[in-house]
């Protein structure tokens, strides 16, 4: 019951699981709304946000955005959370609390500047997922030798990096395979939510 009372609960915690829920609690809702047939394999990811595609069910994945992007910035202020006496690493850390601020910015433009705004949605799509694939390196390598940094989070964070890469390349050589998109978002998704929940192991504040 300890770990349920918010307000002793990690802010990295707090926004990371906020984040998850939001996201797709409005995943949910906008596909069951979608018009016509939606599948992973061929529909991108902003088409549940596509007013003309989901008429009815669009708001539901924009608004979703925006407030994932909102808690995700919740997310990022409790990061300061696993500073320790190494200045580096510390530097390290404030580097990645701004990749992960920057980040979450992006999603919210997703959410504002849908798919129905053509290019403009896709340079902020873009923009989330570079800073994605950038504050998954940063905070994996920042934390490798922090002694409350489960080991297990640490290699599955490879994972996540591995599959924003094969996505991002798959965009820039041409190639249009959504579920790729799916498993990307996804993927980074959870391990935010891993390192929420790395942080209610921490055994005391670091700083």
């Amino acid at each position: 019951m300890k770990l349920l009372n918010l307000k002793k609960m990690p802010l990295t915690s707090v926004g990371s699981f906020l984040a998850i829920l939001i996201f797709l609690i409005s995943l949910y809702a906008s596909s069951q709304l979608y018009n016509g047939s939606y599948s992973i394999l061929n529909n991108w990811i902003s088409d549940l946000g596509n007013s003309t595609k989901n008429p009815t069910g669009y708001i539901y994945f924009d608004i979703g955005c925006i407030l994932t992007g909102i808690a995700i910035i919740i997310s990022a202020i409790g990061l300061a959370k696993w500073k320790i006496t190494n200045r580096k690493q510390n530097y390290l850390i404030l580097l990645s609390q701004y990749c992960e601020f920057l980040m979450a910015f992006a999603l919210i433009m997703v959410g504002i500047f849908s798919e129905d705004y053509g290019r403009v949605h896709y340079v902020w799509a873009s923009i989330y997922f570079i800073l994605l694939f950038v504050f998954l390196i940063i905070v994996n390598i920042t934390l490798k030798s922090h002694p409350s940094y489960i080991k297990w989070i640490w290699y599955y964070t490879f994972v996540s990096i591995f599959i924003n890469f094969i996505f991002m390349f798959t965009v820039i050589i041409g190639f249009h395979i959504p579920i790729l998109e799916w498993l990307a978002v996804l993927s980074g998704l959870l391990w935010i939510g891993l390192i929420g929940y790395n942080t209610l192991k921490l055994e005391k504040p670091m700083i």
